[in-house]
């Protein structure tokens, strides 16, 4: 089997993790999985447990005895898994990684960049500092900070930035780019360049994902209908989108993504006549939320403007 492709028998257990199947992913016995790729399946297993908002205290020390020699992956989990209950205040681990040395402490620092720091460039710089460091035949089997870093990107509205990253992975060989990561980076491409073949494209894509049985993760589920809400918004399809709406309203879940894909919604078809009231929700979720800082930036380049014609 082609070390670097996306096959044999982590491939199921990848494809649930990186599509926000957290529970699916618990629900596996190592037992299932070949010697060699237990502790990869733990792994998925531990951080799946802290993305439920779940204690993964235990499955981490009998991680530490089940597979003795690993104390740099374990110490950097439970550092992780600590934050859930507290904060930053309890270990300073985050903040003493200069340079990551293996790839989870890559994407969890720049991840603890962003949530606690709210520093995304510091994340963006940390990152292509790692990747730079990393030896291509490495690289070629690490392509989680590459997701990462087109993340961040994305989210500071650096098309260019998340674009190259892309294109750099082009040039792998094609057996590193079958990859459920790829894909999902490929997807976040297509959607922000726009074009209604790429919408599309992507749309497919995550409907298919959708597709799988979400019964049990309803978190997950939530997440693919908002990236789905977001794209048929793009898509200007407003009696689809306000299906969905209601679909993901019945979930029970809100985060900030999901109020400010509403305030686009509001704007874009009820002449934002619900946006003030949305905006005050967002503020609570998250005021650092990239969407505050250019309604703000809007807000004051009309003031100036309405200044300057008023006197």
């Amino acid at each position: 089997m082609d070390a670097f492709s996306d096959s044999g028998e982590l491939y199921t257990l990848r494809n649930q993790f990186y599509t926000n199947q957290h529970n699916k992913v618990k629900s596996y016995s190592l037992d299932l999985f070949s010697p060699e790729n237990q502790l990869k399946a733990l792994e998925f297993q531990i951080r799946s447990t802290i993305a439920l908002e779940q204690d993964a205290s235990k499955m981490i020390e009998d991680g530490k005895t089940d597979f003795p020699g690993n104390e740099p992956l374990f110490q950097l989990l439970s550092a992780w898994n600590d934050l859930k209950d507290f904060g930053v205040d309890d270990s300073t681990y985050f903040e003493d990684v200069k340079q990551a040395t293996f790839e989870l402490q890559a994407v969890m620092t720049a991840l603890y960049l962003v949530k606690f720091d709210k520093d995304i460039d510091q994340a963006i710089a940390f990152l292509n500092t790692y990747i730079d460091n990393v030896n291509s035949l490495a690289k070629y089997n690490e392509l989680e900070p590459f997701l990462v870093l087109v993340q961040l990107y994305l989210i500071k509205g650096n098309l260019v930035g998340a674009s190259k990253v892309i294109q750099n992975l082009n040039h792998f060989p094609e057996s590193a780019r079958d990859n459920i990561i790829y894909q999902v980076m490929e997807s976040w491409i297509l959607a922000v360049t726009g074009g209604s073949d790429n919408i599309n494209n992507s749309y497919y894509f995550y409907d298919e994902i959708l597709s799988n049985d979400f019964d049990d993760d309803v978190q997950g589920k939530f997440k693919i209908l908002n990236v789905i809400f977001a794209l048929t918004l793009q898509l200007k399809h407003y009696p689809e989108a306000q299906e969905l709406l209601e679909q993901i309203k019945g979930l029970g879940i809100v985060d900030a993504n999901f109020v400010a894909n509403q305030i686009t919604f509001d704007q874009l078809h009820n002449n934002g006549a619900n946006t003030q009231e949305l905006l005050g929700e967002l503020k609570k979720l998250d005021s650092d939320h990239e969407l505050l800082k250019d309604y703000e930036h809007k807000t004051n380049i009309f003031d100036e403007i309405v200044t300057k014609y008023s006197t």
